[in-house]
């Protein structure tokens, strides 16, 4: 063998040896690496197995499903378009909204119905808003989902949920129309019963329906606080309906969920190849169909040659996933998750949320948690294996938020009734919390922003101003209005980017008018 064959051998062994230690590396660093993490994790005593983070079992006779169930199938089908329903607490301007039941006509910026219509729908949906306030009388309404199906799990009742939520509200808001205080407030109170009910689901989209159907009930309410014959017997009825809502543990049930979830789909992918497949297929990225011709020979040709080009790297990609990109992927989606439920955590017990929030923030900077993977894809029109499932954590900070909105709402809401009782009661609202206390609420209402009490303050005129600090963290002193540079024709009272979170007050007919003659564009 001549001295040329020996090198060329001698360059071969070593570049195999070279190749077989790199695909070591890749393959048994990464996952050394998340079995030792799953490892301390387990050690600081965390459920890392569907089986071990399911909701507790609701007894049958104190499970309200096929009550809710039952009274889906009786919303009247048709005929009515319930787009066109009144809207609740409609922001007019920053800290201003109109009563809604007050106005001549049901507007909004693209249709204009009556009272008459309105009143038709609610009456067509009597017989499923009935029966829907028997969830009042129920400890939880359980679906008894398949949890073990992890994220393939079906959640077919949650847009009914949020459908019964706008069409209790508008049954409601015609209550108000019609005087009915008592009325209105029974159905407030059933849909906050469905709020209250699905508490232990053990899903991100769950607990953000909830948090939906919540704001809902909380624009709802505020339109009940503007009736001049509410009871004070009503409103305390309400405010303990509100009072029975939380978010935070229920976050954290679907963030526990979330986490097994994730662990459970992994493993099956690596071992199912045609589960694997099914994967690929619903994202779009199996990118191994062959072209039709197209009678044009050179497109025919650029085509096959991107249909051999996808499904190669595909081939490559997805030998790199089982190998190794899964395992760093697992790990950096555990990390990512035990970020969050820690500092969420750490809110539930210190009941402020603003700095758990923006920990989450700077940690998932600090590991480099961006969107910057997206602009780097080795795909071709397809899914980038490398951040599969820790990819969804990006949004975990902004579901944080959404949990700290609605605690803060919920506070609000609370106080604010509160006021209202004070109010009847004396004629006047109070010139400190600490005049609600013991008879209107058990202490003073904190803002779960910073731990602080919520700021009031009484008005002359008959008005006070109640406020959170709001998504910044900073106390602007009761400014509505959103913040510098930023311009929307739209307002929300507890938009993320304003900087306090005010409580509305009732609008002048004026300001109404104004609105009608300025609509959003």
């Amino acid at each position: 063998m001549s001295q040329r064959w020996k090198i060329l051998i001698a360059v071969a062994v070593v570049a195999l040896v070279f190749i077989g230690i790199w695909l070591a590396t890749m393959h048994f660093q990464p996952t050394n690496e998340v079995e030792a993490y799953k490892k301390l994790l387990r050690a600081k005593g965390e459920k890392l197995e569907i089986a071990e983070v399911l909701p507790p079992a609701v007894p049958p006779e104190q499970n309200g499903a096929d009550v809710v169930s039952t009274a889906f199938t009786l919303f009247a089908p048709g005929g009515i378009d319930y787009s066109n329903l009144p809207t609740a607490m409609r922001m007019v301007a920053p800290g201003k909204a109109m009563i809604g039941w007050a106005q001549p006509d049901v507007r909004s910026y693209d249709f204009t119905n009556s009272w008459e219509n309105v009143m038709a729908a609610a009456e067509a949906n009597r017989p499923a808003t009935e029966l829907l306030k028997q969830a009042m009388n129920f400890q939880a309404i359980d679906y008894q989902l398949d949890y073990h199906k992890g994220f393939e799990i079906r959640l077919a009742h949650l847009a009914p949920l949020k459908r019964s939520a706008q069409r209790l509200s508008a049954a409601a808001m015609c209550d108000l129309r019609n005087g009915d205080a008592a009325s209105a407030t029974t159905n407030l109170c059933a849909l906050l019963a469905l709020v209250r009910g699905t508490h232990d689901e053990r899903t991100l989209i769950s607990q953000l329906v909830r948090i939906a159907m919540a704001s809902i009930a909380a624009s709802a309410s505020w339109e009940l606080l503007q009736s001049t014959n509410v009871t004070d017997a009503q409103l305390s009825l309400l405010q303990r309906s509100w009072e029975r809502l939380e978010f935070v543990s229920g976050f954290e049930g679907a963030m526990l969920f979330e986490r097994a979830s994730v662990v459970t789909s992994i493993r099956k992918l690596r071992s199912s190849k045609t589960d694997f497949d099914h994967l690929m297929g619903f994202y779009g990225g199996s990118g191994a169909s062959v072209p039709t011709s197209s009678g044009d020979w050179l497109e025919d040709a650029q085509n096959f040659a991107k249909a051999g080009l996808q499904k190669a790297v595909l081939g490559g990609e997805t030998f790199m996933w089982h190998a190794s990109w899964s395992y760093s992927d697992e790990l950096r989606a555990l990390q990512g998750q035990q970020i969050v439920l820690e500092a969420i955590r750490e809110a539930k017990t210190n009941q402020i949320l603003y700095p758990a929030y923006a920990k989450i923030t700077a940690q998932f900077a600090a590991m480099g948690i961006t969107n910057s993977t997206e602009d780097d894809t080795l795909f071709l029109d397809m899914p980038d294996l490398r951040w599969m499932f820790s990819e969804s954590i990006l949004s975990l900070g902004n579901a944080v938020r959404k949990v700290m909105a609605a605690e803060t709402c919920k506070r609000v809401i609370i106080t604010a009734i509160a006021l209202k009782r004070f109010q009847l009661k004396h004629g006047n609202y109070p010139e400190r919390f600490s005049e609600l206390t013991p008879e209107f609420l058990a202490s003073v209402p904190l803002d779960p922003v910073d731990g602080q009490p919520l700021r009031y303050r009484r008005n002359a005129g008959g008005t006070f101003l109640l406020y959170s600090i709001g998504g910044d963290g900073k106390d602007d002193g009761g400014d509505p209005s959103l913040g510098k540079g930023v311009t929307t024709p739209y307002f929300y009272w507890q938009n993320p980017r304003a900087l306090d979170w005010v409580w509305p007050q009732p609008a002048t007919a004026e300001e109404v008018q104004f609105f009608y003659d300025h609509p959003p564009k």
